[in-house]
């Protein structure tokens, strides 16, 4: 089946965090249309964990830019607000994922797609699942990952 759809995934840590995403997202409507957007969940710390809670969302958008672009573009958008990166899965003020974009399977130090480590996150699964997504993560159906992940 062919997806469309480019998702993306958004969390921050540091700072009002509420209104980073909202930036986040004014942000990337520059450039891309967001046909969706999740709700805002409060998640643990994934990767490191003596941090402050996540707030996360996700959102389907419809782009014409090409992945490299849309990557760089994303960064962009991290560094007006702000994000420094300290180290691997430190706190940010707002981190921006490109989780699957269209049905493109890619393979680079730069962007893994779909993205390398979200069929191992619940804060990125459950907001696909709310927006419809028809996304197979580790070849696994996102329900099933949903199941996985909380244990069942």
């Amino acid at each position: 089946m062919y997806n469309r759809w480019v998702y993306l995934s958004l969390g921050s840590n540091v700072g009002n965090r509420r209104r980073n995403l909202n930036w986040a997202k004014r942000y990337l409507s520059k450039k891309v249309k967001v046909i969706a957007s999740s709700k805002v969940y409060e998640t643990e710390a994934w990767g490191y964990k003596n941090q402050k809670n996540f707030l996360n969302c996700a959102l389907k958008v419809d782009c014409k830019l090409k992945p490299f672009e849309l990557l760089k573009f994303c960064k962009s958008i991290e560094r007006k607000l702000k994000r420094i990166k300290k180290f691997k899965w430190g706190p940010r003020t707002v981190d921006i994922d490109i989780v699957a974009f269209r049905n493109i399977i890619l393979k680079r130090k730069e962007l893994w797609l779909p993205h390398r480590y979200a069929h191992q996150r619940l804060f990125v699964v459950e907001p696909l699942i709310e927006l419809g997504a028809k996304l197979k993560l580790d070849d696994c159906d996102l329900r099933k990952l949903k199941s996985r992940l909380e244990g069942r």
